[in-house]
């Protein structure tokens, strides 16, 4: 096992880590959530994933893309299993869909974790192999000993540290939306109670208008009653 052996356990890793998904979980139709990202399988054997756009108890419309303008409308009875992700929620109770993480998502971590992962592991590994090469008579098999390490431990090593530098992206991409959502959802409230409390002042000057015009009245009447009794 040489160089391109290496350089092919690397390719294989890295081809492993950016098609890997998410481990898919069953969900019931009640579980079943606007925004969610899902995947539908009906009794007549047709499959489409999506995200949810909206649920009713008869049937839910799902959107195949972000593009998508046709939704589909399906029956619940149509329904053989839905599966997904765990679901991820703001601060408020609300699905953030997959499609609005990876649309935030950056991957700064994941270069960055990925490229020290290579460099360490390599290292780490080639150090290992290397010991195993002295320790071995066959010099030949001692080499490809040492060269396998090397490529299994910096395959193995990139992948580790790819994948929490993935972890750490989406968990920053996730934080920011929600963040997004909490300042969005604060900047309404304040518009609200802003035009509450414009609407409560209008009305408690109208009262106080109102109040003033009772006290008129009032004053009118007894100075009139006062001009009968002269």
């Amino acid at each position: 096992m040489g160089k391109r052996h290496l350089i092919l356990y690397l390719l294989l890793s890295y081809l492993f880590i950016a098609n890997g998904c998410a481990k898919r979980i069953a969900i019931s139709y009640d579980q079943a959530q606007p925004n969610a990202l899902v995947k539908i399988q009906t009794f007549s054997g047709q499959s489409c994933s999506g995200v949810i756009q909206k649920k009713e108890v008869e049937y839910l419309v799902l959107t195949e893309s972000k593009y998508d303008n046709h939704p589909i409308k399906i029956n619940r009875n149509d329904i053989a299993s839905i599966t997904g992700r765990n679901f991820v929620y703001d601060g408020r109770g609300e699905i953030i869909s997959e499609w609005e993480i990876q649309e935030t998502k950056k991957n700064r971590n994941f270069l960055l974790y990925t490229v020290g992962g290579v460099g360490l592991s390599f290292g780490a590994s080639f150090f290992i192999g290397s010991l195993i090469n002295r320790n071995t008579d066959d010099s030949e098999k001692g080499t490809n000993l040492m060269w396998g390490t090397t490529a299994l431990g910096t395959a193995a090593g990139s992948y580790l540290f790819a994948r929490s530098g993935k972890k750490r992206d989406r968990f920053l991409a996730i934080e920011e939306i929600r963040e997004q959502r909490y300042k969005l959802a604060k900047k309404k409230f304040d518009s609200q109670k802003l035009k509450h409390d414009s609407i409560q002042k209008e009305l408690e000057n109208e009262k106080a208008a109102r109040a003033r015009q009772q006290e008129e009245l009032k004053r009118l009447k007894e100075k009139a009653e006062k001009k009968k009794k002269k």
